[in-house]
């Protein structure tokens, strides 16, 4: 019973920093009036706040990926016509140049789904801030450890 009352306490303190996190994204982009909450940025602090350790979530490797992502997405938008492959040969291309540049973020790989189905110029500006607030997030967790979310395994009865 011990063991249920921690999960849940655990679960709900990781869920209440992924509020905060996304609330303060959300309050920036008021603030702003920029649209600051694109989808890759909920599952970046997710790993951010879930795997601190993981060299994905990494400041540096963070923002190495949302800058190389964008920067393939924007230049095959600009060469690949508006088709349905387009997309996907773009997801792919951002990939393969994630892996190859050891700066695999897996929430990075789905900016060419947005910039391949977007209208319009490439939004550079909330773009930037978002992945600066990420990269944010991550430095803080790394510094605070008491900030990264708690563990939510359930530990074997002694």
């Amino acid at each position: 019973m011990r063991q249920l009352a921690q999960l849940i306490g655990h679960r709900l303190h990781n869920a209440g920093l992924l509020v905060l996190a996304v609330g303060t994204l959300a309050l920036i982009a008021h603030v702003s009036s920029q649209p600051l909450l694109m989808a890759p940025f909920a599952p970046s602090i997710l790993v951010v706040l879930t795997q601190p350790k993981n060299p994905g979530a990494a400041p540096n490797v963070l923002i190495a990926a949302y800058v190389v992502a964008a920067v393939i997405s924007v230049l095959l938008k600009g060469v690949l016509p508006p088709e349905w492959w387009s997309v996907a040969l773009a997801a792919g291309a951002v990939m393969l140049a994630l892996e190859a540049l050891d700066i695999l973020h897996p929430p990075a790989v789905a900016v060419p789904i947005l910039v391949m189905l977007g209208n319009g110029a490439f939004p550079l500006a909330p773009f930037t801030i978002g992945v600066v607030a990420l990269a944010s997030m991550s430095l803080l967790v790394r510094t605070l450890p008491s900030w990264a979310a708690a563990k939510t395994r359930v530990l074997p009865a002694e």
